[in-house]
């Protein structure tokens, strides 16, 4: 009797396949997955301190860059406000957990309530507007934002900012940035599986829908006015909670540490990363964030003095500037594609592979 022959790992023969997480469906996404998996675990005990605390930065602006690159990539909706709803988070922390002596476990969600809430009044424009006129209406309320946050910073703070204190006597106190490593970790993990699975949900389908023609959405039945404060509801939440993370590690709430530039960092991270992609945010936020550090390291490493010294601060907003320009010009995709490309070789290798024609957006 002849034996039956099994599909193919690389081709889904049922809708229960399709459906699958993509990270375990082929042996070398297993193979990677569990190689990633054994680096992180590794990392806290053979690094200083310094590069743990580079690596717990970009994972608290990774879950940022996921959250916009869940209203950008997918929705299809222009934010500049994301600095805003970070510094909401924060002063949301800073507020209910000095001022009133709330534990952390009632903050951060109620710090995802104030995001959600703040999403909702941004997300109200693109009923009416898009493309350019709906970035303005969210750079709008940023600046709302940080206008309200800077008048309690001033009158009801030092003027200087907020310090948030830790309990470092718990159970589960945090302590170190090794400490931190792990729970930030573990929070990037958990906001990328929950957008990961939201987008094949109903609501993420709708959003795909929306991001390649709204008109056409409407038209076979999607209510693209509920999906899309929809999108800025959820998206603006996750980015509260990150800022109320970033506040509790950070142990201080001020408001200029969210200026319109923080807004540009995360555009740069999913514009390099790649819209539309969870692997893309990861990677775009690590880079971004680790830039400014590896550039300082060159400065201080071969002694520049003069105005890149003096100027630092202009010469990294300038780089960021060449970065998206040469990722716009040279690769729209981002890291992803580049990720794709090299994957598809070594999954084929040594067999020849002529890609796919990718339509560039």
């Amino acid at each position: 009797m002849s034996k039956k022959a099994s599909p193919s790992a690389y081709l889904k023969t049922s809708y229960s396949e399709e459906l699958a997480i993509e990270a375990f469906d082929t042996p070398f996404r297993k193979k990677s997955l569990i190689a990633g998996i054994l680096i992180l675990l590794l990392i806290p005990f053979v690094s200083s301190n310094y590069l743990i605390h580079i690596i717990n930065m970009a994972a608290i602006a990774a879950m940022g860059a996921l959250a916009l690159n869940l209203l950008c990539g997918n929705a299809g909706l222009l934010s500049l406000g994301q600095a805003g709803f970070m510094a909401s988070g924060a002063f949301t922390t800073a507020i209910l957990g000095e001022r009133f002596g709330m534990s952390a476990w009632f903050v951060l969600p109620t710090a995802g309530m104030v995001g959600a809430l703040l999403g909702f009044l941004a997300g109200l424009p693109s009923l009416r507007l898009k493309g350019m006129y709906l970035g303005l209406s969210t750079l709008a309320v940023h600046y709302l934002i940080l206008y309200a946050l800077s008048e309690y910073q001033y009158y009801g703070g030092s003027g200087f900012g907020i310090t948030i204190k830790i309990d470092e006597t718990g159970r589960f106190a945090l302590v170190s940035d090794k400490a931190w490593y792990f729970v930030l970790c573990l929070s990037v993990l958990v906001v990328a599986l929950f957008i990961k699975n939201l987008l094949r949900s109903r609501p993420g389908r709708a959003w795909i829908a929306l991001h390649n023609r709204d008109v056409a959405a409407e038209i076979i039945g999607i209510n693209i006015g509920f999906y899309k404060i929809l999108a800025f509801v959820v998206s603006s939440s996750i980015t509260a909670m990150s800022g109320s993370l970033y506040a509790y590690y950070t142990r201080v709430a001020t408001i200029e540490e969210y200026s319109f530039a923080m807004t540009v960092s995360y555009l740069a991270m999913i514009i390099i990363g790649g819209l539309g992609s969870i692997f893309g945010s990861l990677t775009g936020a690590f880079i971004i964030t680790c830039l400014p550090f590896l550039l300082m390291g060159v400065v201080d490493h071969f002694q520049i003095t003069g105005a890149i010294k003096n100027y630092f601060f202009a010469v990294q907003s300038g780089f960021f500037g060449i970065i998206i320009v040469f990722f716009l010009l040279v690769e729209p995709l981002g890291l992803t594609e580049i990720w794709r490309r090299v994957r598809t070789y070594f999954q084929l290798w040594p067999f020849k592979y002529k890609p796919l024609t990718v339509t560039k957006r």
